[in-house]
């Protein structure tokens, strides 16, 4: 008997059907394993006689379950670390931006607080001008132009076994807050933020060039700890440093213990102007020359050389990092954190819109610092 042909396109048909529920199977397997934590010991008995039961592995929180995202924002993101311009969403970049400028373990609410200075930092800096380390972009990664910025590779590295928990910690945080910014007057802030700021946050003018009136020195009394660092030099180290810096002083080793001393300071307690010699340089100058962590220091003398003792780390302007995490564990949430920090300020939702101002939360008490309700 003749057997019949089969028509080619049905065979095709049936391969890639039979190729597809193939493809499925291994795939649901795969999601099964890769949802469980393996463990060396889980079928040994506990203590009590019982058999370990496998609990599932963390997993990533999903960004995009959280609200619809066809009307947020695209930003173009210079990574100086793989030389490569990255497309992201903005709630995407501030994650990672967090991530790499405040400790995942901070109070949650001082997390959020992070989250929405480094939004409203993020869209200030594009409404003005953009990245200067690359033009082509919006931000880029490196702090010394922008903010830190923590890939997931970077994250993996620094976390390790922490990873999934401080990822959702900071991804919680930062989804919980999404869209909100810091404006003065209807308009959004430049919102500067530092880590530490020695008990006495600084006026924008003393750093930088600008006064504005939503950066204005304010008390920071809860940081704990209250960062203190010493930096010492021997004699011959503190002239060749000065001397290689700044000749004209005439800074030698026979004149160098009445050469240097604090002119000036500021409210705050940092320095706004040092001698050197017959040269006098800025607070900021200072820090630069000496590797300090801040402008707030004062000057000792000992047996060996000069000791400078140092309050506090980074600038001084805006948010305190760690005033925040001081306040968000005696009770302030981040609205709160940020209207101390910021004064002035209203915060607003960012969107396709534009700006929608939101109420503020409840009157300050007479120490300056919010009262949590209940």
């Amino acid at each position: 008997m003749k057997r019949k042909k089969q028509n080619p396109v049905i065979v095709i048909a049936l391969s890639a059907v039979l190729f597809a529920l193939c493809v499925l199977l291994f795939l649901l397997l795969r999601a099964i394993l890769s949802g469980r934590e393996i463990r060396t010991d889980s079928c040994k008995p506990s203590a009590a006689g019982e058999i370990a039961v496998m609990t599932p592995a963390p997993t990533l929180l999903d960004l995009y379950a959280y609200f619809d995202w066809t009307e947020t924002t695209r930003i173009k993101v210079y990574d100086h670390r793989a030389d490569k311009l990255v497309d992201m969403d903005l709630e995407e970049y501030i994650v990672g931006v967090v991530s790499a400028e405040m400790p995942a373990y901070y109070s949650f609410e001082a997390l959020k607080a992070q989250a929405v200075a480094s939004r409203t930092y993020t869209l200030y800096s594009m409404a003005h001008g953009g990245c200067h380390t690359n033009p082509d972009a919006d931000v880029c990664t490196n702090s010394k132009c922008c903010q830190a910025f923590s890939t997931h590779e970077r994250m993996q590295n620094t976390w390790k076994n922490d990873y999934a928990d401080n990822y959702n910690r900071v991804a919680q945080a930062v989804m919980g807050t999404a869209g909100e910014v810091l404006v003065y007057d209807g308009k959004l802030c430049d919102a500067l933020y530092h880590a530490c700021s020695g008990g006495q946050t600084e006026d924008s003018e003393h750093v930088y060039a600008n006064a504005l009136p939503y950066l204005r020195g304010v008390s920071s009394p809860y940081e704990d700890p209250m960062r203190e660092d010493d930096a010492a030099f021997d004699t011959d180290a503190l002239v060749e440093l000065i001397a290689a810096k700044y000749p004209e002083s005439g800074i030698t080793k026979d004149n160098v213990r009445d050469g240097i001393a604090i002119e000036k300071a500021y409210e705050s307690g940092r320095v706004e102007t040092l001698r050197l010699g017959k040269t006098t340089i800025t607070g900021k100058q200072a820090r630069n020359l000496f590797g300090l962590r801040s402008t707030m220091f004062t000057v000792e003398w000992t047996g060996k050389g000069i000791v400078f003792h140092v309050k506090g780390y980074g600038h001084g302007v805006g948010l305190s990092q760690n005033g925040a995490n001081g306040m968000a564990k005696r009770g302030s949430d981040y609205r709160e954190i940020l209207l101390h920090y910021y004064t002035g300020v209203s915060i607003a939702d960012y969107g396709a819109d534009g700006i929608t101002e939101k109420a503020s939360p409840a009157p300050q008490n007479t120490d300056g610092l919010f009262v949590p309700e209940g």
